[in-house]
C-alpha cells in the first residue's frame, strides 16, 4: 500500500483547487469554533450550577455556633490508675536497641 493513497487528491484545475483549499479551511475553522463554543457553554453551565446549588443550600441553613462541634461521640471511661509500669522500669525503655 503506497502512502499516496492516504492523501486527498485535489483537482487539477487551479480555480477548483483553490476552492477546495478554501472550503477545507472554512470547514476546519468552523469545527474549531463550534468546539470552542460548546466548551464555553459547558463551563458556563457548570459554573451556574455550582452557584445556584450553593445559593440554595445556604438559603435554608442557620448559622452554626463556631464553638459547637456536631457529631456522635462516645465517652471513654478513664483507665484505672496503677496499670502502667513505673517510669524507671528497664523493661519498657528502648536504650538497649
Amino acid at each position: 500500500m503506497r502512502i499516496d493513497n492516504f492523501f486527498i487528491k485535489l483537482p487539477r484545475h487551479p480555480l477548483l483547487r483553490a476552492l477546495m483549499v478554501i472550503a477545507g479551511t472554512v470547514l476546519l475553522v468552523g469545527l474549531a469554533a463550534t468546539g470552542l463554543l460548546v466548551g464555553a457553554a459547558i463551563i458556563v453551565t457548570m459554573a451556574l450550577t455550582v452557584l445556584v446549588r450553593g445559593w440554595l443550600r445556604s438559603r435554608g441553613r442557620r448559622r452554626a455556633d463556631p464553638g459547637v462541634i456536631e457529631g456522635e461521640f462516645t465517652v471513654v471511661p478513664p483507665a484505672p490508675r496503677g496499670t502502667l509500669p513505673p517510669a524507671g522500669d528497664a523493661s519498657t525503655t528502648r536504650t538497649g536497641w
